[in-house]
């Protein structure tokens, strides 16, 4: 299954790695195929066109991520946890930006990360979407 293989290797190269759990009839299926229906309406048509193939391992993977995320088992793969704000050693003070100083926590980005996965621009649908009347 060429798409299976293709979102494993995207998953990888996101950082997570899949375990024999998420094998192939669990998770990873189940987001091909949220993925492969979410293109399908979006283009109205019942094949998904080889041109769609990256959006649509794209967007598996986002939702495998986001599914893994929402139920805790990213925890011990990701690290979320934000670094100390300030560091005082003697006369040597460090700090970091966070949030508070308008930068973004690594799961904020993540989860931009996440959305930019599962939502491909609409231009990439538009050249393969059939009208209904």
């Amino acid at each position: 299954m060429p798409i299976y293989d293709d979102v494993v290797f995207r998953l990888s190269q996101l950082g997570y790695v899949v375990q024999e759990s998420d094998e192939p009839d669990s998770a990873v299926i189940y987001s091909i195929d949220r993925a492969a229906e979410k293109i399908r309406a979006n283009i109205n048509r019942a094949d998904i066109p080889e041109g769609l193939h990256y959006a649509w391992v794209d967007m598996a993977a986002g939702l495998f991520l986001l599914e893994k995320k929402t139920t805790g088992q990213l925890d011990e793969k990701f690290d979320f946890s934000s670094p100390a704000k300030k560091i005082t050693e003697g006369d040597v003070t460090v700090e970091f930006t966070g949030a508070s100083d308008g930068a973004s926590t690594p799961e904020s980005r993540f989860d931009k990360l996440l959305d930019s996965l599962m939502n491909p621009p609409a231009y990439l649908f538009a050249r393969f979407r059939r009208f209904v009347w």
